[in-house]
């Protein structure tokens, strides 16, 4: 429980946490610290740096305990190990910088419909845009979510998305770039202690897909399996899955008025 314990004192000594603000609150706190703008047509616009346009798969990291080792295919290249002492410096100095920003957010969430396998989801941050993404992503906290079989698992994911790690205090530990430097980003994952970092990716799908990755992990020992997939529903309470790469029409078909309407005619 040390790391919950240093987080629980950070936020207990800041002079500024902003704890769970509403959407309108959030969008504002962002055009406030210059995070996004509203643009023209009503929508808040924000940028990110070239490094952070899309997911990093290359310093993306799950902390490697004995215990559930077995549990992963380590042989994947998807799957790149972090020592736990590795980690252990990488959520400590995530709190470090946390503690020295002038505000923090703090959203709780959960993410799964079913409020029986919910999974709750703290996020802190001292980005009011990724405390609106989180809000937005993620579900309200339901108020029964003591049914979930997760109740008592929640997890804690840092995000300092626009800080850099010394690249000196990680050599050897994080993944050298072509230049020979080593990395100044990580996003890992503690599924045994179910805490997560994300440092350095001001992307916001690093934040999603951390959690997501998350409960891609722990649904299956509750014989569950989760599917990147959408769902729509015929009359009589008959389900169709739709699975598919990303762009080919999964959601567009979910939404069809009713299940079976956009299924190709014969000819």
């Amino acid at each position: 429980m040390a790391h919950e314990d240093n987080l629980a004192q950070v936020t207990g000594r800041h002079p500024n946490v902003l704890d769970n603000l509403d959407r309108r609150g959030l969008i504002q706190a962002a055009v406030d610290n210059r995070e996004a703008f509203v643009a023209a047509n009503g929508a808040l616009a924000t940028w990110t740096p070239p490094e952070s346009t899309g997911r990093s798969p290359k310093d993306t990291y799950i902390v490697r305990h004995p215990e559930s080792e077995g549990n992963i295919d380590w042989d994947s290249s998807n799957n790149i190990p972090m020592e736990p002492e590795t980690f252990d410096m990488l959520f400590e100095d995530a709190l470090k910088t946390l503690s020295g920003k002038p505000r923090l957010y703090i959203t709780d969430r959960v993410v799964g419909a079913d409020t029986s396998y919910a999974l709750p989801v703290r996020v802190v941050s001292y980005w009011a845009l990724t405390a609106l993404f989180t809000d937005n992503m993620f579900r309200p906290v339901p108020e029964d979510i003591a049914r979930s079989i997760f109740a008592q698992r929640g997890f804690t994911l840092l995000v300092a998305p626009y800080d850099k790690l010394d690249r000196a205090r990680y050599e050897g530990r994080l993944r050298k770039l072509p230049d020979g430097q080593t990395s100044n980003m990580a996003v890992a994952m503690d599924f045994d202690r179910m805490l997560g970092v994300v440092y350095g990716s001001a992307y916001g799908g690093s934040v999603k897909k951390l959690i997501f990755t998350v409960m891609n992990y722990i649904l299956p020992g509750e014989d569950i399996l989760p599917l990147h997939c959408s769902a729509n529903e015929g009359p009589d309470g008959d389900c169709a899955l739709l699975l598919g790469l990303s762009g080919t029409g999964k959601t567009t078909l979910s939404a069809a008025r009713r299940k079976g309407s956009n299924r190709p005619q014969p000819p």
